[in-house]
């Protein structure tokens, strides 16, 4: 029986899979980092960034840059530089110049990397303002390898609420979905890189304007992200501001985030109403104020300071024609039969509508010095 057994075992080895198509990894150019934008010219610059596994190299990145027609030719254009066969399924950052984002339908660039099945669905995709380069050659010495830390950068501010986290499946979501606006991190780099904000784009791809990293941690409440961690310093014009201290500010954070948005349809314009409810911990505070006997009144005078700053937002995103909230998916879910009607132009839709909204404040502790 053992005999039997043994040469049953070793018949199924016979046809087990071999390593006839093994690749050493130090012949494998692996991108984690593409790098898309326009020279003066108006042709496309593509950059990839790879790690280099050879001990004898002195350099641990390979960056390459080249002029070309197509994303995908772009791949035959590093293979004729580099000495690796080159792979972009483990692609971690999609830098986007800014350049590129100001023409219209500049996202059917992508195309190739939804269409090849091999690629990764996580990478994120990331607006630079400034020359894509800039980035994407950037060596820090004292942080991890480049494509590692922008993805950590990206993830990190996300949490914090500072911007978006835009992942490349995301963007093919927000750019099919009528109900919402495409919205990307914001990059830019001086000394060091750094998250500028969130970039709203419109329907078509095109790029309007950035919120910066306050505006951004607004807007994620509007779309109903409650998750990470939210920090406020407001500037409270009911409290006297004067002297070095700038005494009217005060901060804040939320334990207690809700946030609930309902739709109507009344006089041929679509209503949102979104209420915020917040329970917050004060972390700040540079005026004078009885907060043990006053707590509502300093409450209210918090409430409406955000909730000037939402309506002025808004208004904003308004005059833009364009919707990052996501109210499109609200209408559609609660009011087809008139959602059906504007929703090839839903933009123009919501510029028209009467969006309000209010919020609702809570002191549950005013820390240890009162």
């Amino acid at each position: 029986m053992r005999a039997v057994f043994f040469f049953c075992l070793l018949m199924s080895l016979t046809v087990l899979p071999g390593c006839m198509d093994t690749i050493n990894i130090e012949d494998v150019s692996l991108g984690l980092l593409i790098g898309i934008d326009l020279n003066e010219d108006e042709n496309l610059v593509v950059t990839s960034s790879s790690p280099v596994f050879y001990e004898e190299a002195k350099d641990k990145e390979e960056n390459t840059i080249v002029i070309s027609n197509t994303l995908r030719e772009s791949r035959e254009q590093f293979d004729a530089t580099v000495t690796a066969l080159s792979r972009r399924g483990k692609v971690q950052v999609i830098l986007i110049g800014k350049r590129v984002l100001q023409h219209k339908d500049w996202f059917n660039i992508l195309d190739t990397v939804y269409r090849d099945g091999k690629n990764t669905t996580m990478s994120r995709v990331v607006m630079v303002d400034g020359p894509v380069s800039d980035i994407a050659m950037f060596t820090p010495k004292d942080k991890p390898r480049l494509p590692m830390y922008l993805v950590k950068l990206v993830d990190t501010t996300s949490e914090q609420n500072l911007s978006v986290k835009t992942t490349i499946q995301e963007l093919h979501r927000q750019f099919t979905e009528k109900g919402m606006t495409p919205s990307l991190t914001e990059m830019h780099k001086d000394d060091q890189v750094k998250v500028t904000g969130t970039a709203l784009l419109d329907h078509s791809g095109k790029y309007k304007f950035t919120l910066d990293i306050k505006q951004s941690k607004l807007l994620k409440i509007l779309q109903g992200e409650t998750g990470g961690i939210f920090s406020f310093t407001l500037s409270l014009p009911e409290q006297p501001e004067k002297g070095l201290a700038q005494k009217n500010k005060l901060s804040f954070y939320p334990t207690t985030l809700q946030v609930k948005t309902k739709v109507d349809f009344a006089d041929n314009q679509f209503v949102f109403h979104t209420a915020v409810k917040m329970g917050i911990v004060m972390t700040e505070r540079l005026f004078k104020f009885d907060v043990e006997k006053n707590a509502p009144l300093l409450e209210k005078q918090i409430a409406d300071e955000i909730q000037r700053q939402m309506q002025q937002l808004i208004k904003k995103i308004q005059k833009a024609k364009i919707d990052p909230m996501g109210y499109g998916l609200y209408a559609r879910g609660h009011e087809y039969n008139h959602w059906k009607k504007v929703k090839d132009n839903w933009g123009e839709a919501l510029a028209e509508a009467d969006v309000n909204v209010k919020i609702k404040i809570k002191i549950q502790d005013m820390g240890s010095n009162r």
